[in-house]
């Protein structure tokens, strides 16, 4: 959520590049040369879906619009579908049979689909074995790690699809004041500062995060200050100074919007979450695999930025009307 007022038309600001968003574009890049996947085989035979399909997301106005979004593809696409009631937790929805459709963060999927009967991971190429369940502990595998691991599954009446460059990975960001009045750019340095600086992360953050900053960083915070979710995903926590240090993620489009600097390194401390879908495959056809596996290929990480930018703030848009914009700016859909 930026706290900067901002039109409701797209805002890429191709050219600028705020301190710190070098290692927000490394990341990206990398994912675009790793940790996609395109053309999955998903074992599907039937050209057409037979049915309606049911697409779940999370509460958030970003995920419903990505929902919106993944919905008004298979609608053009000809395949007939709605999207549900919001639910905490959307894969657990498709995995139970309420749902049909979910787009999920590429460790969090993983995790889920490790404990569906039939699946399996063939392992790596030296032969060792793979576990199927997250990683241990944030940063343990890279983002082309845990996709590999996540395409290798085969969970009986699911599919994994393509994986997009976009992600919501947690990060660490400060102000441009703090990173250079603290020599502050990375998570390195992070050891001898902590003890005078406050951190902001939610409750779920924070069980993993402070484990891996003390094991990973020699830091120990002076404070933590306890955000909702609502204000993890804005900014005003640490542009305001009531933290120094706060945990978000690179979809926020806050930290472009107010210049803020992600901390180098940072991904060590989280796991990777690449957005991916998982479908069922009852009824489906290679029509809506292919309506799905499109806008993933189309969905980079400036992209979902925009559709944050886009459903937040004062003058934010309704996630339908967000996705409905964003896939016609994208030329993604037929034109009405």
């Amino acid at each position: 959520m930026s706290e900067t007022n901002h039109p409701h038309r797209l805002r890429r600001a191709r050219g600028f590049e705020a301190p710190g968003l070098r290692a927000l574009g490394l990341g990206a890049a990398l994912l675009a040369l790793a940790g996609c996947t395109p053309d999955a085989q998903v074992p599907i035979s039937q050209e057409q879906t037979e049915r309606e399909l049911v697409l779940v997301q999370r509460h958030d106005a970003t995920s419903q619009a990505l929902g919106h979004a993944y919905k008004d593809m298979l609608v053009d696409a000809g395949v007939s579908a709605r999207l549900a009631e919001p639910a905490a937790d959307p894969v657990a929805e498709v995995l139970a049979g309420r749902a049909d459709v979910a787009v999920a963060g590429s460790s969090e999927l993983l995790a889920a689909l490790g404990e569906v009967p039939g699946a399996k991971d063939d392992g790596d190429a030296s032969g060792a074995p793979e576990s199927t369940e997250s990683p241990a502990a944030p940063g343990d595998l890279d983002a082309a790690a845990v996709n590999t691991r996540l395409h290798a599954l085969t969970p009986e009446g699911f599919a994994v699809l393509d994986t997009a460059e976009a992600e919501r990975t947690g990060t660490l960001v400060v102000t441009a004041a703090t990173g250079a009045g603290e020599k502050l750019a990375t998570v390195d340095q992070l050891g001898p500062l902590c003890p005078e600086l406050d951190f902001g992360m939610t409750r779920t953050v924070r069980a993993t995060l402070l484990p891996a900053l003390g094991l990973k960083a020699s830091c120990t915070p002076r404070a933590i200050v306890e955000l909702t979710d609502d204000q993890a995903r804005g900014v005003l926590p640490v542009i305001s100074d009531a933290v120094q240090v706060q945990a978000t993620t690179l979809a926020n489009s806050g930290i472009q919007d107010n210049a803020l600097v992600v901390l180098q390194g940072s991904a060590s401390l989280f796991a990777p979450e690449a957005l991916t879908p998982v479908i069922t495959t009852e009824g489906v056809g290679q029509d809506a695999i292919k309506a799905i596996n499109k806008l993933s290929a189309a969905l980079k990480q400036e992209d979902l930025q925009d559709i944050n930018r886009m459903v937040s703030g004062r003058d934010a848009l309704h996630p339908k009307k967000a996705a409905a914009d964003w896939l016609a700016d994208e030329s993604l859909v037929s034109a009405p």
